[in-house]
This record gives C-alpha cells, sequence and structure tokens, in this order.
C-alpha cells in the first residue's frame, strides 16, 4: 500500500507541474498523449483505492493556471474541462450511457472538431464586449480583455437587435497553419525560440503583454458554447451557433446534428479523413447533447459535463530520447543527418527515427545524443524533431567533413546552399545511380548497358569504380541471365567504341552538379581538352558567357576533387578518349548554322541527330524562320515542311544529311 500510495503522490505531483508548464509557460515537456495516459493511471488507482482520494487532487478539478502576472476575472459559470475518449468503443460507450438516461428520448447529438487552440470566455453586456478572459483554473482567469479585442473574428459590439442583457460565450482561440508557420520564421529569423505547435503559438500570443504583439500575431476565433445569458433562451446547441454567427461570429464549416451512433461514426470516419487539409490544428471531435433542457438534467461533475465528450484523434506529437545521429548519404550526394530515437507510438505508428534534414537544422535546434526531444508526424509525413524539451548533453553536435560513405571531402557548392555533398562519381552510396547516367544514350552512350546488366553485375561484384566498365570482357556477360554469344559480343564492342566519345560527352557523363548536355557542350568546346579543365580557375570558368556563378562554383569544385580527379585519371588509364574530338577531326562545318527537325526519322533518332549537329558547331531550333537554314524532314512532315517551301528554304532527308557529315 506505500508504494501505491508512493505513485499516486508522484502522479499528482507530476501533473502539476506539467499544468504549470503547460499553462503558464508554454513550455510542455510531454506531448497530450503522455499527459492523459499519467491522468488515466491516477484516476485508475484512486477509483481502485478510495483510501488515497483526495478533492484537490488534479482529477478531481479543472486543469489550468492563473498567472500573478494579470487580473483575475471570476467566471459567472464554471468553465469545465471535457472528459476524453481515446477510440471509437470509448466513444460508443459514453453514447450508450447518456441515451440509457433517457429511454423515451430521441436524442439529438451536435458534434464539431476540437480546435486545437486555448479557450476563453467573453463577457458582453447589452451586446457590447466588456471583458476577455482565459479559462485559468474553471473558477477564475485571467484578464486578457485588450489582447481579446485585437481577434477580428471577435466583435466588440453585436450585431443583432434583441440582444441579451448579460452574455458570457465560450470559445477556442487558435491560429491558422500558414499564419503559425510565418511566425516560427521570422521568430527564427531573429534567433528567439520557435513555438512547438499553433496550441502554444496561441497561447503565447494571448498572453502577451503588450497587446500590438497580439495583434501582430493574427489570432482567430470559434464559439462553441455559452456559460450564462440573462434575457434569451434557447432551446438547442444548434440553435444557440447559429444565433451566434448572426451577432457576427464565425462558426467551423465541419458542424453536424447526428440522431445516432451510426452518424457520429461516419462522421468520425470523414473529419479524420479531412483533418490534415483543414487550414487550422483540430485534435479531435466534441460531442454534446443537442437539447439545453437534457443538458440541465445530465448536469456536470465538479471537473466536467455528463452531456459532452470529446473523441480525442491519435497524437500528432510525442515525446522520446535521442539515441544518435546517424549519417547518410543521399542518391544525389547529399549528406544527410538522421535522428535515431527511443521507440515512442505516434498517430498509432511507432516511431524509431525522425528526419534533421540538414546540419544547419542541427544547430537552429541545439540538439545532440541524449536529449529529450518533440517529434511530430502530420499523415503519413515522416517524423521531424520540433524541438529539445530536455537538455541532456552539454556538447554541441559536430557536422562531418567527410563522406561516411567513401570519406572524400564534402563540400557546399555556393553561399545559398544549406546542405552539404559528396561529389566523388565512385561515392558507394550514389554508385548505381552514377553508373546508369554514365552509360546512358545522351552521356558515353554504351547500347544495351541498362538497369538491368548494371544490377547483375554490381551483384556479382564486377564493378566498383567507373572505369571498371572499360576492362569488362566477353566473359564477364557471357554467364549473365539473358545473355548469349552475340549479345555479348556486341556489348565488349559498345564499350570499345564508347572510348572515342568527344570530350562533351564525358563531361556530361561524369554527373557534375546543375552541368547538363549544352552546358557540357560549352564547356568542352571552350576548353578543348581535359588538361585544361583540370587545370581551371573559378575565373576561367567565369569568363564564360552562358555560365553563370553557380555553374562555375559546381564545375571548379568538380575539377579541383581528389576524388574526381582520381575517377578521371583511371579513365585515361582506360583508354577514355579526353578532347573534343569529333569537332577537331570533322570540323565545324555547321557552325552558325540552324536546323529545324519534322517528321518521323527512320535511320536515325531526333536526339541522335540534334547531337550530331551540335558536334560539328550547329544549332537545333524548334520552329522555322527567316534564319533557318536546313529542314531535315522526316515521314508525315507537317507545317514545319509547307513553312520552309514557302520561305525557300532548303528541306533535306536523312540521306542528304548523311552526305553533309560525310557519313
Amino acid at each position: 500500500m506505500k508504494n501505491i500510495q508512493s505513485r499516486i503522490d508522484i502522479l499528482r505531483k507530476e501533473l502539476t507541474r506539467h499544468n504549470a508548464l503547460y499553462y503558464d509557460k508554454n513550455e510542455p515537456e510531454i506531448s497530450d498523449d503522455q499527459y492523459d495516459a499519467l491522468v488515466k493511471e491516477l484516476e485508475s488507482l484512486e477509483q481502485k483505492y478510495p483510501l488515497f482520494a483526495s478533492g484537490k487532487s488534479p482529477t478531481k478539478k479543472v486543469s489550468g493556471y492563473v498567472s500573478s502576472s494579470f487580473q483575475p476575472i471570476k467566471h459567472a459559470v464554471p468553465m469545465l474541462s471535457l472528459d476524453n475518449t481515446y477510440s471509437r468503443e470509448e466513444t460508443k460507450s459514453w453514447y450508450g450511457r447518456t441515451i440509457k438516461k433517457f429511454a423515451n428520448k430521441n436524442l439529438e447529438f451536435a458534434i464539431e472538431p476540437k480546435v486545437d487552440g486555448v479557450s476563453a470566455s467573453l463577457t458582453y453586456l447589452n451586446g457590447v464586449l466588456i471583458t476577455g478572459a482565459t479559462r485559468g483554473d474553471g473558477e477564475t482567469g485571467e484578464d486578457i480583455t485588450e489582447n481579446i479585442k485585437t481577434i477580428q473574428d471577435i466583435p466588440n459590439k453585436l450585431k443583432i437587435k434583441n440582444l441579451p442583457t448579460f452574455f458570457e460565450l465560450r470559445g477556442e482561440v487558435y491560429i491558422d497553419k500558414p499564419d503559425f508557420e510565418k511566425l516560427n520564421k521570422n521568430i527564427s529569423s531573429l534567433d528567439g525560440q520557435e513555438f512547438a505547435n499553433p496550441r502554444n503559438a496561441a497561447s503565447g500570443s494571448l498572453r502577451q503583454k503588450n497587446p500590438r504583439v497580439t495583434a501582430e500575431r493574427k489570432l482567430r476565433f470559434f464559439i462553441h458554447s455559452f456559460g450564462k445569458i440573462d434575457g434569451k433562451q434557447f432551446e438547442k446547441q444548434s440553435e444557440f451557433l447559429k444565433y451566434c454567427q448572426d451577432c457576427g461570429f464565425t462558426l467551423q464549416n465541419d458542424f453536424k446534428v447526428c440522431s445516432s451512433f451510426k452518424e457520429i461514426s461516419e462522421f468520425m470516419d470523414l473529419m479524420l479523413e479531412k483533418r490534415d487539409s483543414l487550414n487550422y490544428e483540430i485534435d479531435g471531435l466534441v460531442i454534446k447533447v443537442n437539447s439545453l433542457n437534457l443538458q440541465n438534467k445530465l448536469g456536470s461533475t465538479n471537473k466536467s459535463p455528463r452531456w459532452a465528450v470529446a473523441f480525442k484523434f491519435p497524437a500528432k506529437q510525442a515525446t522520446t530520447k535521442l539515441i544518435t545521429i546517424r549519417i547518410q548519404v543521399g542518391r544525389t550526394g547529399i549528406i544527410a543527418p538522421s535522428a535515431i530515437l527511443e521507440p515512442v507510438t505516434l498517430s498509432g505508428v511507432t516511431i524509431s527515427h525522425a528526419t534533421l534534414h540538414n546540419f544547419e537544422e542541427i544547430e537552429r535546434l541545439n540538439v545532440n545524443e541524449g536529449d529529450i526531444v518533440l517529434i511530430e508526424r502530420a499523415g503519413d509525413v515522416i517524423p521531424k524533431i520540433v524541438k529539445v524539451i530536455k537538455k541532456e548533453s552539454e556538447n554541441f553536435f559536430k557536422s562531418p567533413k567527410y563522406c561516411p560513405s567513401c570519406n572524400s571531402e564534402i563540400v557546399k557548392e555556393n553561399e545559398k546552399e544549406i546542405g552539404y555533398r559528396c561529389i566523388n562519381p565512385e561515392c558507394p552510396a550514389q554508385f548505381r545511380r552514377h553508373l546508369m547516367h554514365f552509360v546512358s544514350r545522351n552521356a558515353m552512350d554504351i547500347e544495351g548497358f541498362g538497369k538491368a546488366l548494371i544490377d547483375q553485375l554490381l551483384e556479382k561484384n564486377k564493378l566498383h569504380k567507373l572505369s571498371d566498365i572499360y576492362h569488362l570482357i566477353y566473359s564477364d556477360f557471357i554467364d549473365l541471365e539473358l545473355f548469349k554469344d552475340k549479345k555479348a559480343n556486341n556489348l565488349v564492342k559498345a564499350i570499345s567504341e564508347s572510348k572515342a566519345r568527344p570530350l562533351s560527352k564525358l563531361i556530361f557523363a561524369l554527373g557534375i552538379r546543375h552541368v547538363g548536355e549544352k552546358v557540357s557542350g560549352i564547356v568542352a568546346k571552350r576548353f578543348k581538352n581535359m588538361n585544361s579543365l583540370l587545370l581551371a580557375s573559378l575565373e576561367d570558368f567565369s569568363k564564360i558567357p552562358e555560365i553563370g556563378n553557380v555553374l562555375a562554383l559546381s564545375l571548379k569544385n568538380f575539377f579541383e576533387n581528389e576524388a574526381a580527379r582520381y575517377v578521371i585519371e583511371e579513365l585515361v588509364s582506360a583508354g577514355v578518349n579526353m578532347i573534343e574530338s569529333e569537332s577537331i577531326n570533322k570540323g565545324l562545318q555547321f557552325e552558325g548554322r540552324i536546323f529545324v527537325l519534322t517528321g518521323e526519322l527512320e535511320k536515325y533518332t531526333r536526339e541522335k541527330v540534334t547531337e550530331i549537329i551540335k558536334s560539328l558547331g550547329g544549332k537545333v531550333a524548334s520552329a522555322v524562320s527567316k534564319k533557318t537554314d536546313y529542314v531535315l524532314a522526316g515521314i508525315n512532315a507537317g507545317s514545319k515542311f509547307e513553312k520552309a517551301k514557302a520561305l525557300n528554304i532548303k528541306v533535306i532527308g536523312e540521306a542528304e544529311f548523311e552526305k553533309l557529315i560525310n557519313i
């Protein structure tokens, strides 16, 4: 029994502490789900062992806090908190108990989303707003009248005739998701502490000492109930809400009156599906007996009304321990940190890892291994760390200087880029993707060297670096799946032929960040050989008119990188061409000439023709104009053919094109 009493005392003390953190400081250390679990454990123990019951227990009174920073306001009628249910079965049990008390009644239930915000009370005298207050401890709240008056959804004067002489309304103050994101970005830019969620943002904004700050936060308000009304009567909750709308208040669009649990259950499904698409956060549904007369008959406990319940959705946030920070290499070379967590259940899923985005995010959060963190999961999005709840490590996490996969030095290619990147073309974490790009048609163009072959060769440990491609022989292919003599010989031939590709093709094949086919051609034409590229400075790259600062820096970083230089040396040893050979051997007979392609070509693909024209100094345009020199026409040539004839532009076929390029 001493152990039981000790556990009850610990739970009461912890819940009191968490109440102060949540309501007064807006710095909760645990998620709502974890808080509710402590409440349920304490309730269970108090029911099982009534010897230890106490009227001062957190389970017997409204959770809340009245700060000495604000003047107190006594509520005309206590502001109670709702009992919670966490499953359809629990909700159905509450529904069953409720209708059982009125066996001869056809009960209606009003159901609406439970906005994840801050409760507030508004008092009107003869239609004029005189006070606004927080819920506080349920009996007494904090006077936040001047802050309440800054919220545009709350009218200072009601817009309807025959108003009640005294009208105390209750509702939820909240902040829209987009405004919450803007607020946190602004706070972050000023090196301030961001809010963990919209509820904390609304609470912190509502309890500002300076109303101007509150006004800047763009708070919103939804009516949901009333405390006391003199001079007006309503029969139903739904009737009361419609009256409030006529007074000038905003109501939620998603509101329904149900006459069966089947209808309630269907609304649950609808709102669970709709939850993430709403412009504001909701954490459940509130279900109320619609008849106000029956509400009065059901009454309340000291803490909660018996005529209403809150069905809580699975939580989006939870607290847990960050075990370790793992560094990973993405498919594009991005070096990204991720968090390995002590497993915790969130939204019905066990979470054991979370994204940290980048190293700047780690610094911003001031997070390290061993810390207690708040994590968030919205919909099917990968969980992320929102903030540090409790620091357990005094050390700062040190960002890596080298790639964890290949140990190459990592780079940040420009000042605007947040993340670091490994630019080694043979980094094991990226190697398969680099291989696929290297052998592709627009790169080294090795016909027959597709994904399936790459996977087989990697599985048999035949490829460890790019240059290994050029050391493959007939026997490496003949035993592979779907390979026979002719196919193996053709592939050996295709690999050999690819060695002669011009420098522009090799530059593109190396997969340099931001460098596409066009830029590869421009760079090859300017530097003509690989040695010149390896000696080029940032200024040399920047002098090329078509290349901006980002491209220039990317090229410089790549050709200065030791791992990239090693790859190039290996390719040289394998016999791969390192000069812009096609242009040198064949000349630039198409320099300044503009071609337009139309119709279906038989012998060549459009990509191949375009490649040939560009390699000989020409350009390919999409439309025929007076500046066009040749129109290469295939089968079913269309309007471009007709326009060329009208402008007296030379039209050629594939045979004549081959003569022009000396094939």
